[in-house]
């Protein structure tokens, strides 16, 4: 389990003090078991928000600058959710990449100054079931008291 606060960050197995001015941008990965080569993965980031940036601002710039990294596909509308009493959006976008159709489906939400990316990433073959266990986190999500991002 993640644990931060003043000064630390770590895990159940660590701890690291943070350096004076240094900011927490713990990712935190869970990965499946791996088929066609791939294994589907969840990945969470949080990071600190520029003055006045909202959900909608968040939500385009990481499409954005997904887009600057690899040719992605919008594959549906904005999904509008809850995860964790928050307003959130959920994205699906495809990309193809060493020989393989890439999925992946994004929570993105905005709670007080931070913003947070719960990122799936599986192979076209693997998605749908990738996308269950995605609604399940998402389901069980929960934000520490007092935005530690």
């Amino acid at each position: 389990m993640l644990e931060a606060r003043a000064g630390l960050v770590g895990t159940a197995a660590f701890t690291l003090p943070i350096p004076d001015g240094w900011v927490d941008r713990t990712v935190v990965t869970i990965t499946g078991h791996a088929e066609d080569g791939f294994a589907p993965n969840v990945v969470v980031t949080s990071e600190r928000l520029c003055d006045n940036m909202g959900l909608g601002g968040f939500s385009s710039g990481w499409l954005n600058r997904l887009a600057e990294e690899v040719p992605v596909v919008e594959e549906r509308a904005v999904e509008h959710v809850d995860v964790a009493g928050v307003r959130a959006h959920v994205r699906v976008v495809s990309w193809h990449a060493a020989g393989l159709r890439l999925r992946q489906i994004a929570a993105l939400l905005v709670h007080g100054e931070s913003a947070y990316a719960i990122v799936g990433t599986a192979t076209e073959w693997t998605f749908d079931d990738l996308e269950r266990s995605f609604r399940t986190l998402l389901d069980g999500f929960q934000l520490a008291a007092g935005d530690p991002a």
